[in-house]
């Protein structure tokens, strides 16, 4: 009971980290891709949550809220965070997109929605948590493997993924000002 109010009070803490007005995603022509290897790492880490929904035990019924919030922060991650990561092949060759501003948009956005995401990660690992105690209750080994390459994946997030999305909008800011 005590687990289900602290979701709760969570969640409600999350919804009150996005400002309002930033609530729709920026959709424009050619917006760029996210990376392939990211992409199947996000789907990757569905299939295996998904199996474990399937489970008949309490480790089942974890894993179910925590399938449904993966979905929610991997659709978030790459509607506005990842895609300026499709840019960094175009940017090494020092060339800039056509959609600057766009790009400067989407790279604020993730300047804004940091606490957001942190939140939504931590929300995460505590569903990990939960779903490890009921795995070591029905011995399923697999389910804590998970938790270690979501662990290794919200890290490469925080540390690289999240800072060089913003970067790139940084740059791309400073080379549309310097452009010739």
């Amino acid at each position: 009971m005590m687990k289900n109010i602290f979701y709760i009070l969570l969640l409600v803490f999350i919804s009150q980290c996005k400002p309002k007005e930033d609530i729709t995603i920026t959709q424009f022509p050619g917006k760029p891709e996210v990376p392939s290897s990211i992409k199947k790492t996000h789907a990757t880490l569905l299939e295996q949550i998904h199996k474990m929904t399937l489970y008949k035990d309490s480790s089942g019924r974890v894993a179910i809220k925590l399938e449904g919030m993966m979905e929610h922060h991997f659709k978030e991650e790459e509607d506005f965070i990842l895609p300026p990561l499709g840019l960094l092949p175009l940017l090494a060759n020092d060339q800039i997109p056509e959609q600057s501003k766009e790009i400067i948009h989407l790279s604020e956005k993730v300047k804004s929605q940091l606490n957001h995401m942190s939140a939504e990660h931590q929300l995460i690992k505590a569903y990990l948590e939960e779903l490890k105690q009921a795995s070591n209750i029905e011995n399923l080994p697999e389910i804590i493997e998970f938790e270690n390459e979501v662990f290794k994946h919200a890290t490469s997030e925080e540390e690289v993924f999240f800072p060089v999305s913003i970067l790139i909008g940084e740059y791309v800011k400073l080379k549309s000002v310097i452009k010739p």
